[in-house]
């Protein structure tokens, strides 16, 4: 078992500043691709922002909230 995995930097950090949302919606989105490819249906990513971090975490697919 595992607990949350979080990035530890943004690929696309230079660009939070002034397009969050996009940025963060596609590294989700990037996240999920890696994800599916990958058969991982024991990981859910999703967007937990947190300072000096990316917003994309990985956590177990039970434990996200519905």
């Amino acid at each position: 078992q595992f607990g949350t995995i979080r990035l530890r930097n943004c690929p696309f950090d230079a660009l939070t500043g002034s397009h969050r949302n996009l940025v963060c919606g596609t590294n989700l989105a990037l996240a999920g691709g890696i994800i599916d490819g990958a058969e991982a249906t024991d990981l859910e990513p999703g967007l937990d922002p947190q300072p000096g971090f990316c917003c994309v975490v990985f956590r177990p697919a039970a434990a996200l909230p519905e």
